[in-house]
């Protein structure tokens, strides 16, 4: 079908012909394929799309595709639905935003399991269909794959959201025995400009909590259901790894996920590979070494923790002094995360390097 609608126009109807809600904010950044940042040319550029009934604007901001739109792409089945109230819409285009933020920086959206090695999202509709028995109130938006790696993606925010740890556990469930359709960690995505007061908040409650997070082994699978809980983001054990990003930042540090298990290889020499996080990632002479190539929050609460651990047998008369030391990995927007426990700092022989800017993990 012929229109005369620019590129940016189309683009946008193809992501809600896929995902049916999105923002009006939300719309106007996926308009804005030439990074202008104007929001009077953005807005000249949306009112097409509505004065032609392609789209339809709601009084609260949330913008669905009508037939008009959707016939232009006829070829595309909508991978989420959008029945249900108002708090529905939200989650819809909670989902539909980090489907376009995922799309915007090179990862595909799917709707079922793909045989490829390059990275893809998998909202989480479509997720709860592949893998049935995950509790209604987890606040996850999808899977993003990458190989072998499967992180339940959050969008956080500002960092103040009801944090349902119980229900997002059962992400991590094996299914009947299969590990296949298993969490092997998460995403956290926060606002831009917050990152580092929302690593703080959520690593200061772990650590608060962390006599729980040692404890915490990988559950079996349940039988009955397990009750709600209201709580801030608190991590545990189960969830593998952490990672925290920003949209600005995603696509760097999605490289740096990727380039991780390398990193490791690299840094750990004639070490041996550590199977246990909370002790580190190798092991070499004396020193056990956490790498923090990419923003492990709780690789990082491992590291406070063991460090005040071996801190308290040190200063134990009672106890021979082990040679045991550690070192960490960390990137330099990180120094602020690592100096939230300035006493940690203080362990004698404390190896810390800070990775360089201008590496590049390619």
């Amino acid at each position: 079908m012929k229109t005369k609608l620019h590129e940016n126009q189309l683009n946008l109807l193809r992501h809600l012909a896929r995902f049916q809600l999105l923002s009006y904010a939300d719309c106007l950044t996926m308009l804005d394929m030439e990074g202008t940042a104007s929001l009077k040319a953005l807005s000249y550029a949306f009112r097409p799309l509505t004065k032609n009934r392609y789209v339809s604007k709601q009084r609260d901001g949330c913008v669905s595709i009508l037939a008009k739109g959707r016939a232009l792409f006829p070829e595309l089945v909508p991978l989420i639905s959008t029945g249900g109230g108002a708090a529905e819409r939200r989650r819809v285009m909670e989902v539909s935003r980090m489907a376009a933020l995922m799309e915007r920086n090179g990862v595909p959206a799917a709707g079922e399991l793909q045989e490829t090695a390059m990275p893809y999202f998998i909202p989480s509709a479509c997720w709860r269909r592949i893998v049935p028995g995950i509790l209604s109130t987890t606040r996850f938006t999808g899977i993003l794959i990458c190989g072998e790696e499967r992180l339940a993606v959050y969008d956080i925010g500002d960092g103040r959201m009801e944090w349902q740890g119980r229900a997002d556990g059962s992400l991590f469930h094996p299914r009947y025995g299969t590990y296949e359709v298993e969490a092997t960690g998460m995403l956290l995505i926060c606002r831009d400009g917050l990152r580092n007061s929302i690593a703080e908040q959520i690593i200061r409650y772990t650590m608060w909590q962390r006599r729980q997070l040692l404890r915490d082994r990988h559950p079996t699978q349940r039988e009955r259901p397990v009750r709600w809980s209201r709580a801030p983001i608190r991590l545990r054990k189960l969830y593998g790894r952490v990672y925290l990003t920003t949209p600005a930042q995603f696509r760097r540090d999605l490289n740096r996920i990727l380039y991780l298990p390398h990193e490791i290889e690299a840094r750990r020499g004639e070490g041996v590979l550590l199977h246990d996080p909370a002790q580190g990632d190798y092991e070499r002479d004396s020193y056990r070494g956490f790498v923090c190539y990419a923003t492990d929050l709780l690789k990082y609460v491992y590291f406070f923790s063991a460090v005040r651990t071996l801190m308290r047998i040190l200063h134990d008369p009672n106890i021979p002094s082990p040679s045991l030391r550690y070192e960490i990995y960390i990137q330099e927007r990180d120094e602020e995360v690592l100096a939230l426990y300035p006493d940690c700092l203080d362990l004698e022989g404390l190896n810390i390097y800070v990775y360089q800017p201008e590496e590049n993990p390619e």
